[in-house]
């Protein structure tokens, strides 16, 4: 039975997580590999690496197909609209002018030739064969940071350890950006300028009060785990980012295992022990009782009623957390 963290599903589980720019996340330690785990990063051709659209893709609803290569020598193809897609794994070789790919769900094994062309300003990879296109499709090359795109960079979106510094981003160096702050405090104001806006104002009648850190579902991923009988790990992952000044957060939700899954676009407001999901693109959602409980490691997040599991109840464990970062992107996994 295959494990299901070998470097790549590990690598794997923090780019489902893309869905906002540089989102990382981390998984349990892999541990030692066995030789079904080991992820095969031989025969990469390097002017493969990259994502690869079959179309412009920008509006939510917009049809979207792509094909990303990872110099680890597995990928992704990725179908459907934006907002609403689904993910196939798979693990590749590519020499001689020849790709062979292998999905990872099914086992398929696929032998294409490739090739790559210059037009319209553009790079094009061309599969005339295209194993999930029948009569072959032609996909153009990503820029390194599409404006907009969810992105990350290979060095600094792998799972981090809790703590641990980000490359490129402000987390390791968090004492500077606060002392930074606390100066910029306090320096005088030039004559006539305005007072510093008061934090403690009084809210206005009928507004709810804050939510306290410990009641609060944004910003965190969080995750329900089935292990397979027949091999495997099944998931269903909400992910959530942090509720804007009006109280609208946006966020996705995942369901698969680590070789295919769905990721659909949501929004949700949160107000005390009441959620309201809404799932733009399937035109539907819900009001539900919820109640986040623990702390740490034990902090889960209950709905009484799943909107993913036809209304069940569920317990979702909370995850870690869902971060933007500062770091330059090189790749850009748009949802």
């Amino acid at each position: 039975m295959r494990r299901p963290f070998c470097l790549s599903s590990v690598y794997l589980l923090a780019v489902l997580a893309l869905s906002a720019p540089f989102i990382a996340a981390w998984a349990p330690d892999a541990g030692e590999p066995v030789p079904e785990d080991t992820c095969d990063a031989d025969a990469v051709d390097p002017d493969l690496l990259g994502v690869w659209h079959r179309w412009d893709a920008l509006a939510e609803g917009d049809r979207m197909r792509f094909y990303f290569f990872h110099e680890g020598g597995f990928g992704l193809y990725r179908y459907g609209k934006v907002g609403l897609t689904n993910t196939h794994s798979f693990d590749y070789r590519a020499e001689g002018g020849h790709l062979e790919l292998t999905f990872r769900k099914t086992g398929e094994r696929r032998r294409v030739p490739y090739r790559l062309e210059e037009q319209g300003g553009r790079t094009w990879l061309v599969l005339d064969d295209d194993p999930r296109e029948p009569g072959g499709a032609r996909y153009f090359k990503a820029p390194a940071a599409a404006t907009g795109a969810p992105c990350f960079d290979p060095a600094g979106d792998l799972p981090q350890k809790p703590g641990a510094s980000t490359p490129g981003s402000l987390a390791g160096d968090s004492s500077r950006v606060t002392g930074a702050l606390a100066a910029a405090a306090d320096l005088p104001r030039e004559p006539g300028a305005p007072e510093p806006l008061a934090t403690d104002l009084p809210r206005e009648p009928g507004t709810p009060a804050p939510l306290a850190a410990a009641e609060r579902i944004g910003g965190r991923l969080w995750g329900e785990e089935v292990r397979y009988a027949t091999g495997g790990m099944g998931f269903s992952i909400y992910q959530f980012q942090p509720q804007a000044i009006d109280g609208r957060g946006v966020g996705w939700h995942h369901r698969g295992d680590y070789d295919e899954w769905t990721t659909e676009t949501l929004t949700y407001r949160q107000r005390g022990d009441r959620l309201a999901l809404s799932f733009p693109l399937r035109h539907d959602g819900l009001e539900t009782a919820i109640l986040v409980s623990g702390s740490g490691d034990d902090r889960t997040l209950q709905l009484a009623e799943d909107p993913r599991d036809f209304w069940r109840a569920h317990t979702y464990r909370d995850m870690g957390p869902t971060f933007a970062g500062a770091a330059a992107p090189s790749a850009c996994l748009p949802q």
